[in-house]
């Protein structure tokens, strides 16, 4: 699983790139900013891990250039937690799939990724049937085949 870490703090960028590190599957790029989150037009990634500051509005600027660059893939808020309240709110609008406070509570962190990769495994799983099922359907009822 490829994952984009943009984070400008050292310590959380640090934290988050280690505790992936632990799993096989995860794959992490570490980038800060806007010129960061570029990277997205480069190459796909699964998820990415998005540090915004106290900021409101700058938060909600890098949210909205993101999502400018791809609007489907899974998105990790990392905020202080004054400002997790305010993207919280934002969630839906942003389709914004968890919002983690920083600093980094470990249990905290080890329960998003946790449920990061299951749902990898399920989008996997779920790939895997839809694949089966066309195989399955390869030839129209009917066809004397």
């Amino acid at each position: 699983m490829e994952v984009l870490l943009v984070e400008k703090d050292h310590l959380v960028r640090d934290q988050v790139k280690v505790g992936m590190q632990q799993f096989p599957e995860f794959k992490v790029t570490c980038v800060e900013g806007y010129g960061g989150l570029n990277a997205l037009r480069q190459r796909p990634f699964d998820a990415v891990f998005l540090g915004v500051s106290e900021d409101f509005a700058e938060g909600r600027r890098m949210i909205e250039h993101l999502r400018s660059i791809d609007r489907g893939i899974d998105l990790v808020v990392m905020s202080p937690e004054k400002a997790v309240k305010d993207m919280a709110a934002e969630k839906p609008r942003f389709d914004i799939w968890s919002i983690l406070s920083t600093p980094i509570d470990v249990t905290d962190f080890f329960r998003l990724v946790a449920r990061l990769r299951e749902r990898r495994q399920q989008d996997a799983a779920t790939g895997a049937a839809n694949a089966a099922r066309t195989a399955g359907n390869a030839f129209p009822r009917g066809a004397g085949v």
